[in-house]
């Protein structure tokens, strides 16, 4: 299945529900069909998502040489970069974030 989150001031992010899941916890949110991140939250969740891929680029560094190339999963940076840019735009608008609607 597939989660997409919407907002009034950008276009549709749609991920898979395993990394849709990933990034609400992270954020703090329970995956449920339907949800909303409040504009008051989006600079919060902005927040703990930056927080999440400093803690992980930390970890990549030090980690880099231990794991076969072919066993390197895509970073969480990668994953969450289209939702980051969302919250950014809905930020900028003062837009609540929506999903499974």
């Amino acid at each position: 299945m597939a989660i997409t989150f919407t907002s009034k001031a950008s276009g549709d992010v749609t991920m898979l529900d395993a990394n849709a899941q990933e990034m609400l916890d992270i954020i703090g949110k329970t995956m449920c069909p339907r949800g909303v991140i409040t504009a008051v939250e989006v600079p919060n969740c902005l927040a703990l998502l930056r927080a999440a891929l400093s803690a992980q680029a930390k970890s990549a560094v030090d980690d880099a040489d231990d794991v076969p190339a072919m066993e390197k999963r895509v970073p969480l940076s990668t994953r969450a970069f289209p939702l980051i840019e969302l919250l950014e735009k809905s930020r900028a608008n003062g837009a609540d974030v929506l999903w499974g609607v």
